[in-house]
């Protein structure tokens, strides 16, 4: 069993390399020359190699909510470093992440998506973390969806760390709704503390938008207990039909 972890870590980190060598340079200047869509399909199929690579099979329920939408903050659970690719997958949307400011100066894939709009933050700074919501706020005005985990890191175990506000925050200041999306059994494909990737499978559900229109700032702990009590209940149906 764990020779076969070896060899599926050695496949998935070798493709996950090759593609991005190939891919970034064309994501990053798709971007910066103004084609967002064209970064966002290659993404998407970046993503779709590296689920395959690493043997990740998923389910998804509640995609229906996500149809159709247009501008709108993403809000998810997060246990792993595959959540991200695997939303892209699932979700019917394109939308970029808000990610930390140590994953943009990743050599080449930090250039790649800067170039397709994903926010970096520095959340050891308040005033960095401010000007990265109000740029994420203000391409979400102009159209985009933007992905957050509102707990600011990959959880450990089953249990949530604190949410905080900025999502919410977000979405009040551009007054779209929030899609809640909870993910359930990435830690056991790849846990928080080592790098090793195991096959198996995952699961994925997507509640109905929060709507923001006509709340203010005062409103936004308000937004985040409903937004969060949503994807505790998403999470714990997702763990139950996995199981």
């Amino acid at each position: 069993m764990a020779s076969k972890s070896v060899i599926r870590t050695g496949v998935v980190y070798s493709s996950l390399l090759g593609a991005t060598a190939v891919l970034a340079p064309i994501i990053g200047a798709s971007g910066f020359m103004g084609n967002p869509r064209i970064s966002d399909r290659l993404i998407r199929w970046w993503s779709h190699s590296l689920m395959l690579s690493a043997g990740v099979q998923w389910d998804a329920f509640g995609v229906e909510n996500a149809e159709g939408l247009g501008p709108c903050v993403i809000m998810s659970s997060h246990r792993s470093h595959l959540d991200g690719p695997l939303l892209l997958c699932v979700l019917p949307l394109d939308f970029a992440f808000v990610i930390k400011k140590a994953l943009a100066k990743i050599p080449l894939w930090g250039w790649a998506v800067t170039g397709a709009g994903y926010v970096s933050i520095d959340r050891g700074s308040q005033a960095d973390s401010l000007d990265g919501m109000k740029k994420a706020a203000e391409s979400v005005r102009n159209g985009r969806r933007v992905l957050t985990f509102p707990e600011g890191s990959r959880a450990p175990t089953d249990d949530f760390l604190p949410f905080k506000k900025g999502g919410a925050v977000l979405a009040i200041e551009a007054q779209v709704p929030v899609l809640p999306v909870a993910i359930a059994g990435t830690y056991d494909l790849l846990p928080r503390d080592t790098f090793m990737v195991r096959s198996g499978r995952a699961m994925v559900g997507v509640g109905r938008p929060v709507p923001t229109e006509g709340m203010t700032y005062d409103d936004r702990g308000e937004l985040l207990s409903t937004v969060e009590a949503e994807i505790r209940r998403l999470y714990a149906e997702a763990k139950e039909r996995l199981s």
